[in-house]
């Protein structure tokens, strides 16, 4: 057989290039000396390229010839493409997102984003080929021939383009740290490799990517102790991701704050040092900056379509607070955005679903948490707005929640001498000053902004306090972002659906949610489907942070679960459809996790760990007053 094999490859070598008609790349190796970091990159994707497009020829002749053990073939040809696919994705997913979500690298369910257009991509790319090679008794000729074929064909595209397009110092950077932190928040944790849990391979070989391309950059004026100190800790890093490769048990934490956080720290400071001037693009992360990752490393800005709007943001934040606990804002003078929104409760209000208007009935969904809650990309459950400023607006114009137009708003605080002064404070040298409803929203916002919630004894401990979490609580954290799988979908740091490392999609999901904690009936809340009227979003709900999880019960969109444990058994037993509602579009595993009792405990401990409110709990003394007295008797953060 291993004979027959290397003659079977030679002969697929010859087949690709007639087929696709590449050019054969020399090794890169030997131009290294020669060659400046740009180019050098080029030719190492075209070479990887090359090779992934290979396996995916040689695994199409497998199948079609039906040659004995195939299968055990097909999944040595399916790690040598991934390992050279990882190698270069620092760079795909950098030059060609959208190819590598949609056609390369995406999760296994169907995709369609509004901002897109009505078309919905059904799965595609390697994802789809791991499925079929390591899930049991799934294993389809058609179908894996018809992946293999659209992969190779979306690579020879690939090939086609970088062989001409222009390299810059600054992008080739910045993709370089953009895939240290993809490895920390989504490859680490099993987000593209769920069914045969490699990641921790992948990771190796993504971070073995990064340090072929740093080879080149001894060939450009560098600072050289900084140089050897980044690349000492990426080989670090590969040794200690390849010493045990058991994706269960390998200790993510310890990885994380020992070896790959200061390898990104140090990664950070030699390309820093290099002086090169950032690109134009806005990124979420601060890249420059040369810290720990984590929330506080996050530049809340980039999540509001008015991120260029920064003059006074300290003083509308203020003015911001007042508005957020005055029910001036709303149509009775008895609601205000604290009524269902309160610090005590990490601004939730502990209901199943807040009080409606009238006072008598509920609004349809659970209040989420405001902590945190600007470091996203779409709001409310569903996703209908894009921005905190158009969430503000939707809720004041709601019937059941503030019933107020803009005008009513404006008009009232017009008629306050305390309001007109702050907004002409806050909004100075600009129309605002004169009190309008976009100084309302964007006050407000700004406000939330300052919700953040980043001193938790979670935080301590990976800023390097490692007395703070105890033995139960590092497993509780390993086995979320591993066996249990929870952060292939609560991402870290952040804990929520806003995937890293652009953080440009908030992610929705489909679990089967009950309509309470008896388990015996499905929700019959459509969610997002009602935004995107697209059937693959039915009963999709927008992924919620974890961070102060403690102190928001009741938990889900409708409040079903009035615990911790509930909602965690309710995953382990593999969603709505382990309850044996019918979801056929759900997104979770349909089989068990398979979690133990003590497991469980663990990971609802490591969850207890992301409590912290300080200073975030502080309501304004007294409201400002309006010149109309029938106002002034109103109660600061409403009356119910």
């Amino acid at each position: 057989m291993p004979g027959f094999f290397v003659s079977f490859r030679k002969t697929t070598w010859v087949s690709l290039f007639l087929i696709i008609g590449i050019p054969f790349v020399v090794s890169f190796k030997q131009y290294v000396k020669e060659r400046s970091p740009e180019e050098f990159c080029r030719e190492m994707v075209l070479e990887n390229i090359t090779e992934i497009i290979f396996s995916l020829k040689t695994s199409e002749n497998i199948i079609s010839i039906k040659t004995a053990h195939a299968d055990s073939l097909l999944i040595l040809e399916y790690r040598q493409a991934r390992k050279y696919y990882k190698e270069i994705e620092f760079f795909i997913e950098y030059y060609s997102v959208f190819d590598a979500k949609y056609f390369i690298n995406g999760p296994l369910v169907p995709k369609n984003e509004i901002e897109f257009g009505p078309i919905i991509y059904e799965p595609q790319g390697f994802q789809v080929i791991e499925d079929q090679l390591f899930t049991k008794d799934k294993f389809n000729s058609e179908e894996l021939l018809k992946q293999y074929k659209l992969l190779s064909q979306k690579f020879a595209s690939l090939f086609e383009y970088y062989s001409t397009v222009t390299l810059e110092q600054a992008n080739l950077n910045e993709a370089l740290q953009l895939e240290v932190i993809r490895i920390m928040c989504l490859t680490l944790n099993g987000y593209d490799c769920t069914i045969n849990k490699e990641s921790l391979t992948e990771c190796a070989s993504s971070v073995s990517g990064i340090l072929k391309v740093l080879g080149a950059y001894k060939n450009v004026p560098v600072d050289g102790k900084v140089y050897k100190k980044a690349k000492d800790d990426l080989n670090n890093c590969i040794k200690q991701l390849l010493k045990d490769t058991d994706s269960d048990k390998f200790d993510r934490l310890l990885f994380i704050t020992r070896y790959l956080n200061p390898a990104y720290i140090n990664l950070t400071a030699f390309l820093v040092s290099m002086n090169v001037p950032s690109s134009q693009v806005n990124y979420a992360v601060k890249l420059k900056q040369v810290s720990l990752f984590n929330i506080s490393n996050l530049n809340k800005q980039h999540f509001s379509i008015y991120r260029y709007d920064t003059l006074n943001n300290k003083a509308q934040a203020s003015l911001g607070k007042l508005l957020f606990f005055d029910p001036l804002l709303s149509n009775n003078n008895k609601r205000a955005c604290a009524s269902c929104h309160k610090p005590n409760m990490a601004f939730t209000d502990g209901l199943d679903k807040s009080i409606a208007f009238d006072n008598k009935n509920k609004v349809s969904r659970n209040a989420p948490t405001l902590l945190n809650s600007s470091l996203q990309k779409l709001f409310f459950y569903d996703g209908r707005a894009f921005n905190l400023e158009e969430q503000a607006d939707n809720v004041f114009h709601n019937e059941q929640e503030m019933k107020m137009s803009k005008e009513d708003i404006i008009s009232k605080l017009k008629q306050s001498s305390e309001y007109k002064q702050l907004f002409k404070k806050a909004f100075i040298n600009s129309p605002d000053t004169i009190v309008t409803f976009y100084a309302v929203i964007k006050s407000i916002a700004e406000y939330i902004k300052t919700l953040e919630s980043i001193n938790s004894r979670f935080d301590k401990y990976i800023a390097g306090n490692y007395s703070k979490l105890n033995k139960n609580e590092i497993n509780g954290f390993n086995l979320f972002n591993g066996k249990a799988l929870c952060g292939s979908c609560h991402f870290f740091p952040v804990f929520n659906g806003t995937a890293p490392p652009m953080f440009n999609d908030s992610e929705f999901e489909v679990i089967g949610t009950p309509t309470d904690s008896t388990n015996k009936v499905m929700d019959d809340d459509v969610g997002r489907e009602a935004v995107s009227k697209k059937s693959i979003h039915k009963f999709a709900f927008k992924t919620p942070t974890l961070r102060n999880i403690a102190l928001t019960a009741p938990y889900m969109h409708n409040g079903a679960y009035s615990n911790l444990d509930q909602v965690l058994e309710f995953y382990n037993k593999g969603g709505g459809v382990g309850f044996k509602f019918k979801v056929d579009n759900q997104t979770l595993p349909f089989d068990s996790l398979g979690l133990t009792k003590a497991e469980l405990k663990d990971i609802k401990s490591f969850l207890l760990t992301l409590t912290d409110t300080t200073n975030l709990t502080s309501k304004p003394k007294q409201l400002p007053k309006i010149n109309n007295s029938k106002y002034n008797n109103r109660k600061i953060g409403g009356e119910y």
